[in-house]
């Protein structure tokens, strides 16, 4: 057995209800499938994007001694202690996600903002507008520290893909209650996007502006926060609620493409585990 690095609480939970293995752990060498049917919605802060509904949401996990697949990440640990867990990791960057109609982001996810524009701006961009832009696959290393109360997470990752060039960091603290069959899963974090980062998928070239200067968003820090509640029906099935929020005000009040300076995500329905 070995902790899974991001499966869920409640994903162990009902794994631990069919079998011996404790909450914490997951079994290796089998595939840990789940489906979340429901309704939910992201919100796209984005002029022009469009929101993403939120149906059928999968998760998808396997795990070795030293390799696996969780969702949209694929790592091989090289340190696993019961306190701490050291992984390479690739994945793709997700920002991607609200300038295309589909993505691993929103595939696996579970007003208005002020703004500092100088007159020479335009007053907003669209989407659509723009020129593509294009997916990034970005690899870095991930650090867990386990404890009785919670699990600290951060990893740094880089553009390997040459598409932005820059780099991206994450900072969470994830825990979990479990009260008879209730199961409630705060997280809270902050992510830093390089400004090569921000500039690539925020900032605006010459022709995208149509004439007025190109715009460069710079670097940025976005708290997070995200909590699940859930209710064990039996082995396999919980009914479920996801809330999510994150924060792009430097990035609404440097860019005209904002049109809020938050994301919203908010989930209701059943998970399955197979």
């Amino acid at each position: 057995m070995r902790l899974g690095l991001h499966t869920s609480v409640l994903s162990t939970v009902l794994a631990a209800l069919g079998s011996a293995v404790h909450a914490n752990e997951v079994p290796l060498e089998q595939w840990h499938l789940g489906i979340n049917i429901g309704y939910g919605v992201m919100s796209n802060p984005l002029h022009g994007g469009d929101n993403v509904h939120l149906y059928l949401v999968p998760d998808v996990a396997y795990y070795t001694d030293t390799w696996y697949l969780d969702n949209n990440q694929v790592g091989y640990t090289f340190v696993n202690q019961d306190e701490h867990v050291l992984s390479a990791i690739t994945e793709i960057n997700p920002e991607t996600r609200f300038f295309v109609d589909w993505h691993p982001s929103n595939v696996f996810a579970l007003q208005a903002g002020s703004s500092s524009l100088l007159a020479d701006s335009p007053a907003r961009v669209r989407v659509d507008e723009l020129d593509t832009r294009r997916w990034a696959f970005d690899a870095g290393f991930e650090y867990h520290y386990f404890t009785g109360i919670g699990q600290f997470q951060a990893k740094a990752l880089a553009d390997v893909s040459d598409v932005y060039r820059g780099w991206r960091a994450q900072a969470s603290w994830r825990w979990g209650y479990r009260i008879g069959q209730w199961v409630l899963e705060p997280n809270i974090g902050i992510n830093y996007s390089s400004s090569e980062q921000n500039d690539y998928f925020y900032g605006l070239s010459r022709e995208e502006t149509g004439g007025y200067g190109a715009i460069v968003v710079g670097s940025s820090i976005q708290p997070y926060a995200k909590i699940d509640v859930s209710y064990l029906v039996d082995e396999h099935n919980a009914l479920r609620m996801h809330f999510g929020y994150i924060d792009y005000h430097t990035q609404a009040e440097a860019s005209p493409l904002f049109k809020d300076s938050s994301s919203l995500t908010l989930f209701i329905g059943v998970k399955h585990l197979f």
